[in-house]
């Protein structure tokens, strides 16, 4: 019976046993969730905007960290977070700062939360700063600083090149600055490297040139900042600077315009060049405060095997025939050169040359040593700029013992600026026949000095083609003709006007590929209106007369039809 109880229980206490186990077992789950974790004690920071900043706790169990300020968010690798989380441990992160919606007025506050199981808890409030105001301050990139008793200085200008005086405006991080200027000063603005660049405007309306310095406390350019009338501080939010200019700089001159390969007749009264006939020939200046000076030098011009002009200088040679006269008054910046009449044979050259007062009292001591390049005995190229005219004058002409004529060149306006060329250059193989009528039958009867009578036989296809090249409103293109053996103070007129040819005195110069060089052209111009060379009775003359208004010489156009099949010239 006793046996029979023991049984008994110990098939109850095994019961037992295992519906202790279950309910313990039950037991534990439930407190796994529930059971007590333990945060941080609460941390007061602070962090200015555009900082980062390391924040450590221990975490007993798996977290979450928030934050509650979008100014304030976890640093991820490159991404920046407002939740991040990780495992139980102790742990190290970095939040950053940033300045949105940061004001002048209070500090603001962010929370950051961490949340372990259920349970959450603010560990840490991070306070940034409410903005400071700067003063606002203008400098030179050096760090100079401008401001109302440090004037800023505009550097001058070369004489075709703005040159740029670049300076920098900052006030705290963030902040807008604007600025006001004087209009004749232009600026760029680099936001990027957060400079102004001001130059002189050229354009100003104001009448200021930019050769003059502006001294004086006439002009301010005043940069403020975008609360500079509503900021309650004492920090600078506006500085006025007084600005002068530099006018240009010393050493840099514009001349124009000017005139390369000029030529001068023999009287000097008419001047030409490369782009025809000059009413003067007269350059502006461009230097610092009109203070330049002219200097005329001799020179002997020749051509050289690859037909380029080239002078060879003479710095001790006074040369008393050139005149290069300054202008007064509103005219100082002008320049005008004249040359007298040259009575004798041979031909002369000079260059005429203006420099910067500053450059010219450098340099005068020694012409050639600072001018010429020796490796090429020509001006160098450093003051290729300095030179207004290279220019020859052609020397005094005799009368020969016979007086001829020719026509080599011709005007034809759209070809190019100048509208001179060789005939041949221009319409190749073209050509005009020349015939001495000296021996000819009846030839006395012309009452010709000498019996110097032409015949000038212009083919009709030559014509035609001239109608082709005509200046628009002024009938076909011109042959020029001109005289040979002439003295220089004899030309080619007509003898008798001729209806339907009309003839223009003309005069320029054009590069003769014979010759090698750019001749000057001095005669009469001659064409037919494009109808009347069809009926055109061969009785067109051109003479050249004496003082006595005696006939030296003579010449008849003639028009040869060459047009018809089986004629030949």
């Amino acid at each position: 019976m006793k046996i029979t109880e023991l049984k008994s229980m110990s098939l109850i206490m095994v019961l037992a046993m295992m519906i202790m186990t279950a309910f313990t077992a039950c037991s534990d789950d439930d407190n796994e969730g529930n059971k007590t974790v333990v945060f941080p004690e609460l941390a007061n920071i602070s962090s200015a905007a555009g900082e980062t900043t390391e924040l450590s706790f221990e975490a007993s169990a798996d977290w979450e960290l928030s934050s509650n300020a979008g100014w304030c968010k976890f640093q991820n690798g490159e991404f920046l977070e407002s939740l991040i989380y990780g495992k139980a441990g102790k742990q190290t992160v970095t939040i950053m700062t940033s300045a949105d919606g940061q004001n002048y007025n209070e500090d603001a506050v962010a929370e950051i939360t961490l949340k372990m199981g259920n349970a959450s808890q603010v560990i840490y409030k991070v306070t940034r700063a409410k903005r400071e105001y700067a003063d606002l301050v203008v400098s030179d990139e050096a760090g100079n600083i401008y401001d109302r008793t440090h004037p800023l200085t505009i550097k001058g200008n070369t004489a075709t090149s703005p040159v740029y005086t670049v300076i920098k405006a900052q006030a705290e991080s963030g902040v807008k600055v604007g600025f006001t200027n004087p209009e004749w000063l232009s600026y760029v603005i680099d936001e990027k490297a957060g400079t102004y660049q001001f130059t002189f405007n050229t354009a100003n309306t104001s009448g200021l040139n930019p050769k003059y310095p502006i001294t004086g406390n006439s002009y301010t350019l005043t940069f403020v900042t975008e609360d500079a009338t509503t900021a309650k501080t004492d920090k600078v939010r506006k500085v006025e600077i007084p600005v002068v200019y530099e006018g240009l700089q010393r050493d840099a001159i514009g001349i124009s315009p000017t005139y390369l390969n000029a030529l001068a007749s023999v009287t000097g009264e008419e001047l030409s060049d490369d782009t025809g006939i000059l009413e003067q020939m007269q350059s502006t200046v461009t230097v610092y405060n009109d203070e330049f000076e002219t200097v005329i030098f001799a020179a002997t011009k020749e051509v050289n095997a690859e037909g380029e002009e080239e002078f060879t200088y003479d710095f001790n040679t006074t040369v008393d025939w050139l005149h290069a006269v300054t202008g007064t008054g509103s005219n100082k910046d002008k320049v005008t050169v004249t040359a007298d009449t040259n009575r004798e044979t041979a031909e002369r050259a000079a260059t005429v040359m203006i420099f910067p007062k500053a450059v010219y009292d450098e340099i005068r001591g020694d012409w050639a040593g600072n001018l010429i390049d020796e490796s090429t005995g020509d001006i160098k190229a450093s003051y290729a700029g300095n030179i207004m005219t290279s220019i020859t004058q052609e020397g005094w002409q005799e009368q020969g013992e016979r007086i001829g004529f020719q026509a080599l060149f011709m005007y034809a306006y759209d070809y190019d600026q100048t509208g001179f060329r060789n005939i041949k250059d221009f319409f190749e193989s073209a050509v005009i026949k020349f015939e001495d009528l000296k021996n000819s039958d009846g030839v006395g009867d012309y009452n010709v000095t000498k019996n110097n009578v032409w015949k000038a036989i212009i083919p009709k296809s030559l014509l035609k083609r001239f109608d082709e090249v005509g200046e628009p409103g002024h009938g076909p293109g011109k042959v020029i003709f001109e005289p040979v053996d002439a003295a220089t103070d004899q030309e080619v007129t007509e003898k008798t006007s001729y209806t339907d040819i009309s003839s223009e005195k003309m005069a320029g110069q054009a590069w003769s590929q014979d010759a090698r060089k750019i001749l000057r052209i001095s005669g009469l111009g001659i064409s037919f209106d494009n109808t009347s060379y069809e009926t055109y009775d061969n009785n067109y003359q051109l003479v050249v007369k004496g003082e006595n208004d005696e006939i030296l010489a003579l010449c008849i156009v003639e028009v040869y039809d060459d047009t018809q099949e089986g004629t030949s010239f």
